[in-house]
C-alpha cells in the first residue's frame, strides 16, 4: 500500500470502522434510517438471543447495551451524513461514481487482487462492498465541501512534487523471507541456506510466519513504503541486490532474513492525475479539520437528538 495509506479516508474508515463497526454492527442494522429517533425491534426485541446457564439475554438488552456503550457515536455519524447531504445539495456539490471507484482503488494499493481487498475489509473491520462505497462517497463530499473555497497554485503543486519526488515515483521489490524466534535460529538458518538448501524449502520448514510458510516465504511483490511490511525489511531490501538474502533483521516476532528476487520502478499514476491528488491533499491541508467541518454542518443544519441518551 503506497501513499493512499496517509489519505483522511483511510484514517477514518481504518481507525473508525475498528472502534465502531466491530462493536454495533448489529445496531446499525436496526436502527431505521427513516426516522433518526426510533430503534426497530424484530419481533419486538423480546427475542432470546443469548443465554449464560439459565441467565437469559433477550435482543431488547442487547441493543439497550449497545445503545448506551455506542449509541452517541451512532447517532452522530447518522447527523452527519444527514447534514454533508444538505450542505452537498445546497452547493450542488456531487460526487461521481468514478470519482468513488477511483477512491477505493487507492486503497486496494497494496492487495493481490480486488477479491483480497473486499475479503480483508469484511474480515477485518465487518464492511461490505456497498458499505465501503458509501462510506467512500460520503468522505468525498465531505472533502470537497471541506475545500470548496481553498485554491493552491500550480507553484505549490509542482514545488510539492519536488520535494516528495519518491512518494509519487514508489520502488516495488519482490521478497521472501524466513522469519524465527530468535538470532540464534537466524544465523542457523543462514547455515543452512550457505550449505545449499534453497530459501523457498527452508522458509516451509522453518518459518514462524503463519501467512507465508505455505507459499514458501513468499511475500510477493511490495512498495517501499508497504504499512503491512515491517520497516527493518524494507530497509534492508532498499540496500541489497536482486539474488541476495539478508543477515538477520530485528523484527516484530523475531528475527526474518529476506530474499529479494526482483526490483522495479512502480509505474506512476499519469501526471495529470497526480497533480489533482496533490492539489486536493494540499487544500485539505489548508481546510479545517474535517471533524470541525461535520461540526459546524451540524450547527448550521440544526441537528439534534430528540431521543433520550440513555
Amino acid at each position: 500500500m503506497t501513499k493512499e495509506v496517509k489519505s483522511l479516508w483511510g484514517c477514518i474508515i481504518v481507525l473508525f470502522s475498528c472502534v465502531l463497526v466491530l462493536g454495533c454492527v448489529l445496531l446499525f442494522r436496526l436502527i431505521d434510517r427513516s426516522d433518526v429517533g426510533t430503534i426497530r425491534l424484530p419481533g419486538g426485541g423480546s427475542s432470546v438471543v443469548a443465554s449464560v446457564g439459565s441467565d437469559q439475554i433477550t435482543e431488547s438488552q442487547w441493543v439497550d447495551e449497545l445503545k448506551k456503550q455506542y449509541g452517541s457515536i451512532v447517532m452522530e455519524q447518522m447527523l452527519n451524513k444527514r447534514a454533508v447531504d444538505q450542505e452537498a445539495q445546497a452547493l450542488d456539490v456531487q460526487v461521481t461514481s468514478k470519482e468513488v471507484e477511483a477512491e477505493i482503488r487507492k486503497q486496494m494499493a497494496g492487495y493481490e487482487s480486488m477479491e483480497a481487498y473486499y475479503l480483508a475489509m469484511q474480515e477485518q473491520l465487518g464492511l461490505t462492498p456497498e458499505q465501503i462505497r458509501e462510506d467512500a462517497t460520503y468522505n468525498l463530499l465531505l472533502e470537497k465541501i471541506a475545500i470548496r473555497d481553498i485554491s493552491v497554485t500550480e507553484e505549490e503543486i509542482s514545488q510539492y512534487l519536488k520535494e516528495n519526488r519518491q512518494e509519487y515515483h514508489p520502488v516495488a521489490y519482490e521478497l521472501s523471507h524466513i522469519v524465527v524466534d530468535t538470532f540464534k535460529d537466524a544465523e542457523q538458518a543462514l547455515k543452512r541456506l550457505g550449505e545449499g538448501i534453497s530459501f523457498g524449502a527452508l522458509a516451509g520448514q522453518i518459518s514462524t510466519d503463519p501467512y507465508t510458510v505455505e507459499q514458501e516465504g513468499k511475500l510477493g511483490w511490495v512498495e517501499d513504503d508497504d504499512p503491512f511490511i515491517d520497516s527493518n525489511e524494507l530497509a534492508a531490501a532498499a540496500a541489497m541486490e536482486v539474488g541476495d538474502y539478508s543477515r538477520p533483521i530485528k523484527v516484530k516476532d523475531g528475527y526474518a532474513i529476506i530474499l529479494l528476487s526482483g526490483r522495479r520502478d512502480v509505474e506512476p499514476e499519469d501526471r495529470m492525475t497526480i497533480r489533482e491528488q496533490v492539489s486536493r491533499d494540499l487544500a485539505l491541508s489548508k481546510a479545517p479539520p474535517l471533524r470541525e467541518i461535520e461540526k459546524q454542518l451540524r450547527d448550521k443544519y440544526a441537528a439534534k437528538w430528540k431521543s433520550t441518551h440513555s
